[in-house]
């Protein structure tokens, strides 16, 4: 198990290592070379491996930052194995995976390699027309995704008993109502957010936005329970952004999307607002732009989707959901900004009390 493993950060699993898992896979296969990938928590990377007369290009990820439980972690391989069997979202085809094991740290998983580019760093280096594919592809893609429900309960995506389900613990509790869940999920990041975020040892003010955590709270109170019934859950990528996905630099073609290993059962409208918060931000648009874009991808996303539309109850939630988008960025400063310099996190931060000053 990952906690056991006395190296469990990704910048400390040795070569070795790295050998030791392959072989746990496929015994007979060899590594030849490790590439160690810069981006992510979790350890990623990318290998040559011969298999016989051949060399393979392959992923390796394990889970080592402590960031997503075990049962939780397993799903991953599992999602990209069902997402390449049920739908056509472009997803790295599995090799193999391990769910639990005494020497190394677990779980992990081997995948083909796909060629691609990460911009998570460089979203702008994308021309206009290469952006507009990345956004149209992500609606067809969250159409499918969601296509696979409806789901039994709200929840978190895990392993139980070797096979994919919504899991029902005491750490990962079901819910009959995504409005319940979700008002109990951002109490919760409200009280870090008053302390500082998600990642408090990394804060340069830990009391940056606690001054508006009373008002967003008792507005959450009021507003959640209002809000029109949500749609029966689906599978939610909720993290899916530049940083997830691999993409034809000069077309905007996603050839991958990476990062299934926290999804929830949830109102599909939470995930679509999600997608929007990521994808219509890359770069600094007006905002007759950034509506061009969010046109493009609900129009793909609605043409996915039988009988479903952006209706005034839909709209009406993503317009709450984009409020709770919002305070995550803002518990995810200290993070994502870790680099920054203070100005620029005071950038963001004013960015952040304008957007939420327009609920208060």
């Amino acid at each position: 198990m990952t906690d056991d493993f006395p190296s469990s950060r990704g910048d400390r699993v040795t070569d070795e290592a790295v050998r030791g898992m392959v072989a746990a896979i496929e015994p007979e296969w060899t590594v030849e070379s490790i590439e160690r990938s810069p981006h992510g928590t979790d350890f990623v990377a990318t290998l040559d491996v011969r298999a016989g007369d051949s060399v393979r290009s392959l992923v390796l990820k394990a889970t080592t930052a402590g960031l997503v439980d075990p049962e939780i972690a397993r799903s991953e391989p599992r999602l990209l194995e069902l997402a390449g069997r049920e739908t056509s979202i472009p997803v790295p085809q599995v090799v193999g995976y391990v769910d639990e094991h005494d020497g190394y740290p677990a779980p992990f998983y081997l995948a083909e390699h796909v060629d691609g580019a990460n911009l998570e760093d460089d979203p702008g280096r994308l021309t206009p027309a290469a952006r507009e594919r990345v956004v149209r592809d992500a609606g067809r893609n969250l159409a499918e995704l969601h296509e696979l429900g409806p789901l039994p309960s709200v929840g978190s995506i895990g392993v139980q008993d070797g096979e994919l389900t919504v899991l029902d613990t005491d750490d990962h509790p079901r819910a009959d109502d995504f409005r319940e869940r979700l008002l109990e999920d951002y109490e919760r990041t409200l009280d870090d957010l008053a302390a500082g975020g998600y990642f408090p040892d990394l804060a340069d003010d830990p009391e940056r936005f606690a001054d508006l955590v009373p008002d967003v709270r008792e507005y959450l109170r009021d507003a959640i329970p209002s809000l029109p019934e949500p749609d029966p859950p689906t599978y939610n990528h909720w993290d899916y952004r530049y940083g997830n996905l691999l993409v034809d630099p000069e077309t905007g073609e996603t050839r991958a999307v990476l990062d299934w290993a926290n999804l929830a059962a949830s109102d599909p409208a939470y995930n679509l607002a999600k997608v929007e918060f990521h994808l219509l931000k890359p770069v600094r648009d007006d905002d007759a732009r950034t509506a061009a874009l969010r046109e493009t991808f609900r129009t793909a996303y609605a043409e996915g989707r039988a009988d479903w539309s952006f209706d005034e109850s839909t709209r009406e939630r993503m317009t709450l959901y984009r409020l709770v988008d919002r305070l995550d960025a803002m518990a995810c400063l200290p993070l994502w900004f870790e680099d920054a310099t203070p100005a620029e996190r005071d950038e963001r931060a004013a960015e952040h009390r304008e957007f939420v000053s327009q609920y208060l």
